[in-house]
């Protein structure tokens, strides 16, 4: 108890670390034109640091009554060289004012205006302190559980009441993905559009702020960038430019211009230092992610590192989305419902994309509109999907629901964020019609016959494991079952699944087909967007059409390239 408030402090200290408040450090100052409070040492004056290679595991092992322990754990001192420091009231009233100064160009009232680390080691040291935080976090919960004090879990959640992801720690986790962005903030976009049988309503509610919006990079750091991508004149390539951005993602941010003949258009620009960074940020995350426990067994972690490590490589190469751009405008043209964005090509680069600005409703601000709008929405979405891949083998594959705009006016959905679009195998996509097809037609027999084909079973699996695997491919297709309305509003499919998720975890042998990662990401995010719109639509009708538009893709050249294979379809 005596120590108390040494931990407190320890965990104050952090938390202003992790939020960017204060300072890195704790130090023993040499105020300018004064030497006579300086703390000596026969090697000279020091300060006290962190010690950031603190593990987890040790700080569980931490001795709360050892006064010395704590300290020589805690904080490590680094001798000074011989230089002046600003007094604690010079560096405060600085502070100060760069607060007030970030609250003038905030995003919005969550987003904050930060340096991006853009060095690999700038950013190995994000998420070394980040894994300090979190042990001590589990060392604050474990104590107050010790003692009982502690919310009850307010929901079926698999993650609600984890002692390593509380609700103090989910807050240090938003804080470091908004901070390094990356592979780290696609990781937290993908656990915000999860149901509440992964994540509590409360930490449901802490990742949303990842999914809406992250912190952005400040002037200097914009156009250092913007001079490296279109030139020292990059300003003159435009008739207006808005420093502020309107809109932070994962890998980049963007910001809203005009051409010089007055065509508004959105400005999307990397954040420096993400694409060179993305092994090392994989490799830490994924660590970091195992040490704490936050990843189930049989996850195939080396095989979700590698997609992932894939796909962020594909969505920072900014030429590339701009060409999917491109390609999607012209497979998405024959059906009117659909808008995506005109690309201006001159005006892109590796890490600067410039498309036509366009407006919208978010798929949050659709929930109060009408029924019927809601389920024309819902089902667009769900055509757009089966479209993509049934009918072109190209699909967007990110889930993230930003990235659909419905404009009320025109009654059409406007398509934004092509960075993971991609062409999938004709022998995938007939296989897995094959799949969706049999399990519409509860053909069950056929579901596992595919299933082996495809690659998601190896055929020496256990009858349990068969059984869950069938039953969740089932589950799937239970909107495609009856010739009348589903309602996804109170459909539990995505619970159902995860229930199965534990026997499948435990018996998969193989991991499964490499396009799977990015579909199901996909199928899951289609599933809860219609139920976050309480839609209600007859999707039997819409299979049934895929099933009459479907032509056998022929596997002879799995090497198609999609520029010249949607030119054939455009003939």
């Amino acid at each position: 108890l005596q120590n108390v408030p040494l931990v407190l402090e320890g965990l104050r200290l952090y938390s202003r670390i992790l939020m960017g408040v204060g300072g890195q450090e704790i130090r023993v100052r040499r105020p300018r034109k004064s030497l006579s409070n300086v703390v000596e040492h026969e090697e000279g004056p020091f300060k006290l640091e962190l010690n950031r290679n603190l593990s987890s595991m040790e700080l569980l092992d931490l001795d709360l009554t050892n006064e010395a322990a704590l300290r020589n754990k805690l904080f490590i001192k680094v001798y000074l060289e011989e230089e002046e420091i600003e007094p604690d009231e010079i560096r405060e009233e600085k502070e100060k004012m760069e607060r007030f100064i970030m609250d003038d160009v905030k995003l919005t009232s969550r987003a904050q205006e930060r340096t991006v680390p853009a060095t690999r080691l700038s950013r190995v040291l994000s998420f070394g302190s980040l894994g300090v935080g979190l042990g001590l976090g589990v060392v604050a919960e474990a104590s107050r559980r010790a003692v009982g004090i502690r919310k009850e879990p307010t929901s079926d959640a698999k993650l609600d009441g984890s002692l390593v992801l509380n609700e103090a720690n989910a807050e240090r986790i938003v804080a470091t993905l908004c901070r390094v962005r990356g592979a780290a903030l696609k990781l937290g976009q993908i656990l915000s559009v999860q149901d509440n049988t992964i994540l509590s309503p409360a930490l449901a509610a802490i990742f949303d702020r990842v999914r809406e919006s992250a912190d952005f990079m400040p002037k200097w750091q914009l156009e250092k960038v913007m001079r490296g991508e279109l030139g020292a004149d990059w300003m003159a390539k435009y008739g207006d430019f808005d420093v502020k951005p309107f809109a932070a993602a994962s890998i980049g941010q963007v910001h809203r211009a005009t051409l010089t003949d007055g065509t508004q258009v959105a400005v999307k620009v990397q954040y420096p230092g993400v694409a060179k960074s993305i092994d090392s940020d994989i490799r830490n995350l994924m660590a970091l992610l195992s040490v704490l426990a936050f990843l189930p067994q049989g996850l195939f972690i080396d095989n979700i590192a590698k997609h992932m490590k894939l796909e962020l490589a594909q969505e920072c190469d900014y030429a590339r989305e701009a060409q999917c751009g491109v390609n999607m405008k012209q497979v998405l043209s024959p059906y009117p419902e659909y808008y995506v964005p005109k690309v201006y090509k001159d005006l892109c680069s590796d890490q600067v994309l410039t498309t036509e600005y366009i407006t919208g409703l978010t798929i949050d601000q659709c929930t109060d509109l009408t029924q019927d709008t809601r389920n024309y929405i819902a089902e667009s979405i769900l055509k757009l999907v089966f479209r993509e891949l049934f009918l072109h083998r190209y699909m967007q594959t990110d889930p993230n629901w930003a990235n659909f705009l419905y404009n009320p006016e025109k009654n059409t959905i406007g398509l934004l964020d092509f960075g993971a679009t991609r062409e999938f195998r004709p022998k995938f996509v007939n296989t897995y019609f094959k799949i969706i097809d049999a399990a519409a037609h509860k053909d069950r027999e056929n579901v596992l016959k595919f299933s082996r084909e495809i690659g998601f079973l190896t055929g020496y699996e256990s009858k349990v494991m068969n059984d869950a695997h069938v039953d969740s491919v089932m589950l799937l297709a239970v909107p495609f079952h009856t010739d009348a309305p589903f309602d996804f509003g109170k459909q539990t499919i995505t619970h159902d699944i995860q229930e199965l998720s534990g026997v499948m975890l435990k018996e998969r042998l193989c991991p499964p087909p490499p396009e799977v990662y990015s579909l199901h990401r996909k199928l899951s995010g289609l599933f809860l967007l219609a139920g976050k719109l309480n839609s209600k639509f007859n999707c039997y009708q819409i299979w049934q059409d895929i099933r009459t538009s479907y032509r056998y893709f022929p596997e002879d050249n799995e090497t198609t390239t999609m520029s010249s294979n949607q030119e054939a379809k455009a003939k």
